[in-house]
């Protein structure tokens, strides 16, 4: 990982992404933890940007999640410690399965009361 210090050598760059690589390619840059972002839509809204729609995907699935965590810790069922505070970026695929789940299991819960 780099360092934050002011005097290290940085390199500023821009890159082009295919749209359908760039999920991935910020992923694997984002874990390796030493990559800034600079905003260059600095004078756009920020509800008309692109990946606004990702971003409140993003913050419903964890709310979902925590959702299902308190039911969980509630019910005192045992989980799996966290082997780590940072986990691998799920891919969109993954993402999709996970809502798929989180929709259904309210109605999990909901069926396994009556």
């Amino acid at each position: 990982m780099g360092s934050l210090f002011r005097s290290e050598e940085v390199l500023l760059g821009q890159m082009f992404l295919q749209p359908e690589a760039a999920y991935t390619s910020v992923s694997r840059l984002g874990e390796e933890g030493i990559v800034e972002f600079r905003d260059l839509n600095e004078n756009i809204n920020s509800f008309q940007l692109k990946y606004v729609g990702d971003v409140r995907r993003a913050e419903e699935m964890e709310r979902k999640l925590n959702f299902i965590k308190s039911e969980i810790q509630k019910e005192e069922i045992e989980m799996p410690e966290e082997t780590s505070s940072i986990s691998e970026i799920p891919t969109m695929r993954e993402i999709t399965e996970l809502e798929v789940l989180t929709y259904a299991f309210p109605k999990i819960i909901i069926w396994s009361l009556y």
